[in-house]
């Protein structure tokens, strides 16, 4: 068994680039999910997880460009 790396959602959005309430707001609208809780209940991310974060990140944020450049 190897010892992945957890991240904290602190650590997570530090790494990411985003605020930790940013990550909070994406778990309670269902958009990502932590792959791990540690043996206090708390939310942890594998790298994986911060792959999938930074994806939806950028599809978010092109969908942001998109909408903003159309005219009414």
């Amino acid at each position: 068994m190897t010892d992945e790396r957890l991240y904290s959602i602190t650590e997570a959005a530090e790494k990411l680039g985003i605020s930790p309430a940013t990550i909070a707001s994406w778990i309670r609208l269902g958009i990502v999910t932590a792959s791990r809780q540690d043996e206090l209940g708390r939310n942890r991310y594998t790298e994986a997880d911060l792959a999938d974060m930074e994806r939806r990140f950028q599809e978010r944020q092109a969908r942001k460009r998109a909408g903003g450049s159309q005219t009414r």
